[in-house]
């Protein structure tokens, strides 16, 4: 009776303590496990949507948060990791399925920056979001070009775009475009078609990249043979959503990838979350110590 008794003792003190974010194994306690140092980029899978994280020295920042249903997986990925705060957010475009879940992320881990541009939308999505700001008390950041945002590891995440001659007409033109500098370069597109892509060369004409976040989940409108050719990727990962309504990503994107000699491509509707880890180089590790 004792030793039955004994095992429901133990067996409500693990849930407790599960549910309290501390986990028992083997009749030992285990903190909750500590965010990385180590330099990656995630790209969650969140279905037809996109949601990726940065970490780098212990600190991460999140780019979209994916759809309102599936806020509550990028919350939980995040807190798996580790993750407690938020040292950043970027909000690329209104639509629902790049911040449907960005006013749980806010509630969860109150970025200490919040990066947004200037259009709106009559959303309860996009009010959601405005609401979560303020009870957190966080006053959002519409970035100008060449904007960086600098990490404790050396780590840097510029804003290239939108400049002032894309038209307000398309937001998804109007996605805030970003490089991630962390020894590789990875260009994360939001949902950039090829106007925003031309603007983008014709602001920045040397940009040149390692890895593409290819623009609009792989829409034949994003990702132009030109574009391609010039930023130069050697590795193309695209976030979208099993057997979607949009047939993303499009036969023509993947050939235009092809051409332009990108061999390595993920899709997050294949593979599920990707993970690519980055490496600083050692001078910038030395400068950030």
């Amino acid at each position: 009776m004792k030793h039955k008794l004994r095992k429901i003792l133990w067996a409500a003190a693990a849930l407790v303590l599960a549910l309290s974010g501390v986990q028992l194994v083997g009749g030992d306690l285990l903190t909750p496990r500590e965010l990385t140092q180590e330099t990656a980029v995630h790209f969650i899978d969140v279905g037809q949507g996109d949601a990726s994280l940065l970490l780098s020295g212990g600190q991460a920042v999140l780019i979209d948060a994916g759809t309102a249903e599936s806020g509550g997986t990028v919350v939980r990925y995040l807190k798996e990791l580790g993750v407690t705060e938020l040292y950043a957010a970027v909000a690329t475009h209104p639509h629902a399925d790049h911040i449907g879940g960005m006013a749980q992320v806010i509630q969860a881990f109150s970025p200490t920056h919040f990066y947004m541009g200037p259009e709106t939308q009559n959303t309860a999505t996009y009010r959601d979001m405005l609401d979560a700001l303020e009870a957190a008390g966080i006053q959002p950041t519409i970035p100008e070009d060449g904007e960086t945002l600098e990490f404790d590891s050396g780590a840097a995440l510029t804003f290239l775009g939108p400049a002032d001659d894309v038209s307000a007409k398309e937001l998804n033109d109007r996605s805030l475009i970003t490089l991630f500098r962390a020894g590789q370069t990875v260009l994360f597109m939001g949902d950039a078609e090829t106007p925003a892509e031309r603007s983008l060369l014709t602001h920045h004409p040397q940009l040149r990249c390692d890895v593409l976040k290819v623009g609009h989940h792989g829409a034949a409108t994003s990702s132009s043979e030109a574009f391609l050719r010039t930023v130069q990727p050697s590795v193309a990962v695209i976030s979208c959503g099993v057997d979607n309504d949009y047939g993303h990503p499009s036969k023509q994107t993947l050939q235009n990838l092809s051409l332009a000699g990108v061999d390595d491509i993920r899709i997050t509707a294949e593979q599920g979350t990707v993970v690519l880890p980055l490496h600083l180089p050692a001078s910038d590790k030395e400068d950030a110590a």
